[in-house]
């Protein structure tokens, strides 16, 4: 599973590095970097709660974090990622910087949505493997006990 704690770090120093390279009165392309490490946690976020929202019964089992406690994380994470990203909106308005910021974000609704559907496509595989493969090996546990009993019976 995605590490939310280090995805939120990660999006919370971007910002703040980025705010002050707006106090010192930089460009938007010279902090390109440091977007990129905000939305690439972001996004390291959302492909955490793909996982949530599709989890396998394996992993539903076997998992050392219940699946509850792990979704909680991830909303506490999107929601504080949606407070940075709001902090940064406001950078973009305040130094005057308005119009790239709205065309960045429908070039990135676009690919996000491109990738959400990608994503979510690995994962439901991911989930039917895992679970295919946990109940193939409780058949076979199964069979083979079966076969085990009958051995020692006869």
């Amino acid at each position: 599973m995605v590490e939310i704690s280090i995805a939120l770090a990660v999006a919370s120093k971007a910002v703040a590095t980025i705010k002050q390279g707006f106090k010192l009165h930089k460009d938007a392309v010279e902090l390109t970097a440091y977007f990129s490490k905000f939305f690439d946690a972001k996004d390291d976020i959302a492909k955490a709660r793909a996982e949530v929202e599709n989890a396998s019964l394996g992993s539903k089992v076997f998992q050392k974090q219940s699946v509850e406690a792990y979704a909680l994380e991830v909303a506490l994470a999107e929601h504080e990622t949606k407070e940075l990203e709001k902090q940064l909106r406001e950078l973009f308005v305040y130094s005057g910087q308005a119009d790239i910021y709205s065309r960045m974000m429908r070039i990135r609704q676009q690919e996000r949505t491109r990738r959400l559907i990608s994503a979510k496509r690995v994962v439901e595989q991911k989930r039917f493997v895992a679970d295919a493969a946990l109940i193939l090996s409780m058949i076979v546990f199964t069979i083979g006990s079966l076969a085990l009993l009958i051995y020692m019976i006869i």
